[in-house]
């Protein structure tokens, strides 16, 4: 991990610092998928959703994290984005000549939405909102996270049935906003957040990396997908796969 200060984004921003997680070492030979995350409403830190981050990390991608707590206009995810595009032509960073141009968004509630208008960036294939809800680019790669007792479920089913490219729809059973989806319920071992911090890795492994045994865990749904045996479901469902 490391932090980054990348100044003014936005005229009303709090912060415009980033944490950077990435694999050690890094490969040349086989290029990181590169991924912008936002956080919800009211969190300025990289610890709360460092569970999701470090894992997709450890699964190749390298992702530059806002901690601002107001990431709905999309402008951060973009900014992170560009950012690590920068550094993999600057032949003074760590990243030069290590980072694939195929890119991701994602985030949690607010973070989420912007998530959705973050696709709109050039280098966009794949999003993940986790309890979101937006309109994503047409032909992006779109999976919402959400559980049946969070608030926004509906919004999340809303960005799914919305997507023109494949899309996924994952709730789980008991899951809520501020718990399941955050730091609390990974601490706890809470499975709905072992498993979406599982899905959000796996999403990206699929549509940025073209790994098949992620692909395999979602196609099929809701019968014959790679989770839908996994006990704690709500409900699964797939489109445009």
């Amino acid at each position: 991990m490391m932090d980054v200060d990348l100044g003014m984004i936005t005229p009303d921003q709090h912060t415009g610092k980033f944490t950077i997680f990435y694999p050690d070492p890094l490969e040349a030979s086989c290029l990181h998928p590169i991924v912008a995350w936002g956080n919800g409403t009211g969190v300025m830190d990289a610890t709360t959703y460092a569970f999701f981050n470090s894992n997709a990390a450890s699964w190749g991608m390298v992702v530059a994290a806002a901690q601002e707590d107001n990431a709905g206009s999309g402008n951060f995810h973009k900014t992170g984005l560009d950012w690590l595009l920068k550094q993999n032509d600057d032949a003074s960073s760590k990243f030069y000549k290590k980072l694939s141009t195929r890119a991701g968004v994602a985030g949690h509630s607010q973070g989420g939405f912007g998530a959705t208008i973050a696709s709109s960036h050039a280098n966009v294939e794949a999003l993940v909102s986790v309890a979101g809800g937006g309109l994503p680019k047409q032909g992006v790669a779109t999976m919402c996270l959400t559980g049946t007792k969070d608030q926004v479920e509906a919004q999340c089913t809303q960005e799914y049935m919305s997507a023109s490219g494949p899309a996924f729809l994952a709730d789980w059973m008991d899951g809520d906003h501020f718990i399941t989806e955050t730091l609390a319920g990974y601490i706890q071992r809470d499975p709905g957040s072992l498993q979406m911090q599982r899905l959000l890795a796996a999403w990206f492994r699929c549509w940025l990396a073209d790994d098949a045994q992620a692909c395999a865990l979602f196609k099929g749904a809701p019968n014959n997908c790679g989770i839908c045996m996994d006990p704690g479901w709500a409900k699964h469902e797939s489109r445009n796969m």
